[in-house]
């Protein structure tokens, strides 16, 4: 399993995923700050859970996008950049369609 999420972790340690992540991070959280409401009523009024996963997902777009490489893999799990693409694409989707 260790050597599955660092395969993962390396094939999206590359400078244009790397300035993808951090595009779509700082994006959606623009667009969350600018205008909440419209934000929350586009995305499905947000509950709780789907709340977490933003910011859990503009995090790690964040820490992926500035160039931060977690060394354990149990961080690079956790901070997985894949998934928290996927989440931003969905909630910028969403927010703009």
């Amino acid at each position: 399993m260790r050597t599955v999420i660092q395969m993962l972790y390396g094939l999206m340690d590359k400078g244009p995923l790397r300035a993808l992540s951090l595009l779509l991070a700082l994006v959606t959280a623009g667009g969350v700050l600018w205008d909440p409401t419209r934000f929350a009523d586009h995305a499905g009024r947000l509950p709780a859970l789907q709340a977490v996963v933003l910011i859990w997902a503009i995090c790690c777009g964040v820490i992926h996008g500035v160039g931060f490489r977690p060394q354990h893999t149990r961080w690079q799990a956790l901070f997985s950049p894949l998934p928290a693409m996927g989440v931003l694409f969905i909630a910028l989707y969403r927010f703009y369609a």
